[in-house]
């Protein structure tokens, strides 16, 4: 039986002292669907936290989170990546990388998913128009 692929695309603004989500899927029967939006959700709340702590604007966060199940059983996660989007104002390339290399160490969702399966991460800066 091959692999299964997962593949969620997702989008928050900031409001206030947390993020509004959308285009989040239904994951009413999907389980393991569930745990990619909850690790990119809890992702998202704890860089943005750390974010607004270091006083950096961000507009805007495009989630993209691709995964693939192992063949045995139980066919737990074999692989996990992770690819935010940052828009924002005058972002500051160094800080964000401080900020991205703190969320697994804050992150509970990512920290209980790590301990089962590599989660890897790529961030991208862009300016706001």
């Amino acid at each position: 039986m091959p692999a299964h692929h997962f593949s969620i695309i997702f989008s928050a603004t900031p409001h206030a002292d947390s993020v509004v989500f959308a285009g989040l899927p239904d994951t009413q029967s999907a389980p393991m669907q569930g745990m990619l939006v909850a690790l990119g959700q809890c992702t998202l709340l704890t860089l943005h936290s750390i974010c607004q702590r270091q006083r950096q604007r961000v507009q805007r966060y495009h989630c993209i989170i691709t995964a693939q199940q192992r063949d045995q059983h139980p066919r737990i996660f074999a692989d996990i990546n992770m690819h935010v989007q940052v828009i924002g104002y005058t972002l500051d390339p160094k800080r964000m990388e401080q900020a991205w290399h703190l969320v697994p160490n804050y992150c509970p969702v990512h920290a209980t998913i790590a301990m089962n399966c590599p989660i890897t991460h790529h961030i991208t800066l862009e300016e706001a128009l």
